[in-house]
């Protein structure tokens, strides 16, 4: 007798597969299963094969006893030559033999845990019944019902003419691969729920050519893309960028979610790319895409997933409140998307999304207009994000992200030479104590004083404590891991600092400054190729930044240094408050024997920026110059200063020829580095 479907089995899961096959049949779904058991050879008969042949999917039950039987790889292996979908159905976690790896490359799985067995059977239900198989018509409305593919009223309907178009696109997909048939995919979260619990890593497909191999990326990665904007331009501007930061900050700490920064995916605003090329630049498998239209006092946005895989539909929804309840909108909209993304929330997930940050709405606009300004990185942008963020404070003072807004400004703008490390560090740290009082689980905040706390206090354990805080209260929190990480490599611990800082550019891999610390962290591990190919995805993002001109032209001595004078030069002229361009012009001109333009660069430092600019760097140009006793006086003055530079000065490559000089040695074992204290 002939089913829909076919499902391979190990006989020692028959109480498990029994519970999957009878909610199979009360869907309507006809089945074929030996129950007696496959494992005995001459149970694998004329009839399986026939079996297999006749049925239009293949259920494969995965577990540590399937994996190990002979039979259960001799039925993958013929659904796979006859093209059957397949869909691999873990029983428990277990590891593919390589007697079935080459079939289930890139095939996405349903996980029939303990306890999740429901959800499982409506991700096996709405697969199947897009695969052709019939299915009663009060499961399948039951399971779409489940995925919340079915909206209150105004919500997005899976009807008719819309499962027809998904199917279509799913086919179109299938038809190009091999044997495989990557229909078996839909176990999951195309076809609405996510029942996977851990995330599933980069797998490979071969396509008919059987020359290209296609990334099939894990679909808990996931992006909230800019939504697309109707209405009047500033008021739906502003209220846009609020809901995808609002969304993307709700998510980050999930677990089983990895979800990519915003400000990455803000350089896909109106992009023309495919939603598989943007998941390919981002290395997200799932897309939340969205518009969002302002009439009056009314907001409706609408919502909608893509898996960038197949570019196929998922859930989606339609979501209409006032303006004055746009707050309550986010959150409604942030719990049903992270359930959809989840396959349902615990208790204590659902009470965190629904918590508000503020209470006023223009208060989170001027916040998160802070934070677009500062991430620019420069001498306005940062000026222009601590009156956004005093701003927000006004119409709040209880709100906690702004405080650690002016935190982060008053932290950084050292850093890049605009201000004396006492002017703002002591006002870096109250910012964030302020935060961390009004917020103590706010991941950004403890990641803010522990910035201060490793580059001015030089409190080496207090700044770790609280970096481990921030990624252990935020995994996802990509501002997190790199300055962790660059905390671990100026401790010495280069290695450390590596797995950190990859993290933060899988999370955010469009910030140019992360590559820029990635990179230098290579350099510290003798990765120079490593660290030029990052380096040059720095400079893809932009081609002026200094930190990426200085690793590549001087520090790995890489390319056209004339060339990259000519656009240090432009930059100086498009940047003049940023006198970062001065000392790379010099370290330029030096490298390449132009001495007296480089001391006119130095001369130029000393005269129009000595107030601001760290003496770390001038003790570097001392050094350089092969000048030991007017570096060290700099070099002891900016620790005096407790400049923020002096902890990478220690580990820099760059000092290496004088690191076991006993002046340099003496002058980090004061201020108890690590390093230098053993």
């Amino acid at each position: 007798m002939s089913a829909d479907v076919f499902i391979s089995y190990a006989a020692k899961d028959r109480e498990r597969v029994a519970k999957l096959v009878e909610g199979l049949k009360q869907a309507g779904v006809s089945v074929w299963i030996d129950m007696a058991g496959i494992e005995v050879a001459a149970m694998w008969s004329k009839e399986i094969v026939s079996a297999i042949r006749e049925c239009k999917v293949l259920l494969l039950s995965i577990s540590t006893h399937s994996t190990e039987s002979e039979n259960v790889v001799k039925e993958l292996a013929l659904a796979s030559e006859r093209k059957k979908p397949i869909i691999p159905i873990y029983l428990e976690p277990a590891v593919i033999p390589e007697t079935m790896e080459y079939q289930l490359a890139g095939i996405q799985r349903v996980e029939f845990f303990e306890g999740r067995e429901n959800l499982a059977l409506q991700a096996v239900i709405r697969a199947l019944s897009k695969l052709g198989v019939t299915v009663a018509d009060e499961a399948s409305a039951a399971a779409a019902g489940a995925s919340n593919i079915a909206a209150h009223g105004s919500g997005h309907s899976s009807g008719k003419a819309e499962t027809e178009r998904e199917v279509a696109v799913w086919l179109k997909v299938a038809a190009a691969v091999v044997g495989l048939a990557v229909l078996g995919m839909a176990g999951t979260y195309f076809f609405g729920t996510s029942t996977t619990t851990a995330p599933m890593p980069i797998a490979i497909v071969q396509t008919q050519t059987n020359t290209v191999a296609q990334a099939i990326l894990d679909t808990n990665r996931v992006v909230v893309l800019p939504f697309k904007v109707i209405g009047s331009a500033q008021d739906s501007e502003d209220l846009g960028y609020g809901l995808v930061s609002t969304l993307t900050s709700k998510l980050q700490p999930l677990q089983n979610l990895v979800v990519i920064a915003k400000e990455s995916a803000r350089k896909f605003e109106d992009s023309k790319q495919s939603p598989k090329e943007i998941g390919q630049a981002l290395g997200a498998g799932t897309l939340v895409t969205g518009e969002i239209q302002t009439s009056n006092d009314k907001i409706q946005v609408n919502i909608q997933l893509i898996n960038a895989n197949t570019e196929a539909l998922g859930w989606g929804n339609t979501f209409t409140k006032t303006k004055n309840d746009f707050l309550d909108l986010q959150n409604e909209i942030a719990t049903k998307l992270a359930s959809e993304l989840k396959g349902g929330l615990a208790d204590d997930e659902a009470q965190q999304l629904a918590k508000k940050a503020t209470d006023n709405p223009k208060a989170q606009i001027e916040y998160q207009a802070g934070r677009r300004e500062w991430n620019k990185r420069n001498k306005e942008g940062f000026e222009n994000a601590i009156k956004h963020f005093e701003r927000a404070i006004e119409l709040d003072p209880n709100y906690a992200d702004p405080y650690v807004g002016l935190g982060d400004t008053y932290g950084l703008l050292p850093v890049y030479n605009f201000a004396k490390t006492s002017d703002t560090m002591p006002k870096a740290k109250a910012y964030a104590e302020k935060a961390i009082k009004l917020n103590p689980n706010l991941a950004s905040a403890y990641n803010s004083i522990a910035w201060v706390l490793h580059t001015y206090e030089y409190d080496w354990v207090g700044a770790e404590s609280n970096y481990k805080k921030a990624v252990q209260l935020n995994p996802n929190y990509a501002t997190g891991h790199h300055w962790y990480g660059e905390y671990l490599y100026t401790m010495g611990k280069p290695e450390d600092g590596y797995a950190h800082l990859l993290k933060a550019t899988e999370l955010d891999p469009g910030s140019k400054i992360i590559k820029c610390n990635f990179a230098f962290c290579c350099l510290m591990l003798n990765k120079n190729e490593e660290a030029l190919n990052i380096i040059e995805e720095a400079l893809e993002i932009d081609p002026m930044f200094h930190f990426s001109l200085s690793i590549k032209y001087y520090r790995l001595g890489g390319g056209d240094i004339s060339g990259a004078i000519l656009v240090a030069e432009e930059a100086r002229k498009k940047y003049p408050k940023q006198p970062v361009y001065l000392q790379l012009l010099f370290n330029l001109n030096w490298k390449i024997g132009n001495r007296e333009k480089a001391l006119n660069y130095f001369l130029e430092i000393l005269d129009k920026h000595h107030d601001s600019y760290q003496k770390t760097e001038i003790a570097g140009i001392y050094f350089k110059m092969n000048q030991p006793d007017n570096a060290y006086r700099w070099l002891q003055n900016a620790i005096n200063d407790r400049e923020t530079l002096v902890p990478q000065a220690a580990v820099d490559p760059a000092f290496e020829r004088f690191r076991f000089e006993s002046r340099f040695q003496k002058a980090f074992k004061n201020i108890n580095h690590p390093m230098y204290v053993n």
